[in-house]
């Protein structure tokens, strides 16, 4: 889906409540205030602040929610984890990546870790006799797994 600069404003600071994420603004690095934790801090957005990329997730509704700022406009996918088990100990294809981000600002967590879904469908290959191979179609956003206090 498309948005223009109003548009993502609106659905960022209006749709988001209940997901956790982080967002990378223009011209700025990542740090915590730019961090989500569900519970915590919901995201937000200025008038003045653009979004450069952005993933969200809900783990109520188990949807993942990515956002990319492409020349003029602002594209949102929305993935639905429904069905996908997000445990990285028993689903390869759950991946879960440190992150340099202490949430100071959090009273319940230390520490975060980013989790990440690959999507795969399997397709005919023509260059394998027609069998069906997996394919990778995206890779979400899952989540941060957070290390208690």
């Amino acid at each position: 889906m498309r948005k223009n600069r109003d548009e993502i404003l609106r659905y960022v600071n209006e749709n988001l409540k209940g997901y956790e994420g982080y967002i990378q603004l223009m011209g700025e690095k990542i740090d915590e205030k730019h961090l989500f934790l569900a519970g915590e801090r919901a995201p937000s957005l200025g008038k003045d602040e653009l979004i450069y990329e952005a993933h969200f997730f809900n783990a109520n509704l188990k949807k993942s929610i990515s956002i990319r700022q492409i020349n003029d406009a602002w594209f949102i996918d929305e993935a639905e984890l429904r069905g996908v088990n997000l445990d990285p100990k028993e689903n390869p294809n759950v991946k879960e990546f440190h992150s340099k981000f202490k949430p100071e600002f959090s009273t319940k967590f230390k520490d975060v870790k980013i989790k990440m879904v690959q999507i795969w469908d399997k397709q005919e290959d023509k260059y394998c006799e027609n069998l069906k191979v997996s394919r990778l179609q995206k890779i979400v956003f899952a989540g941060f797994k957070k290390d208690k206090k």
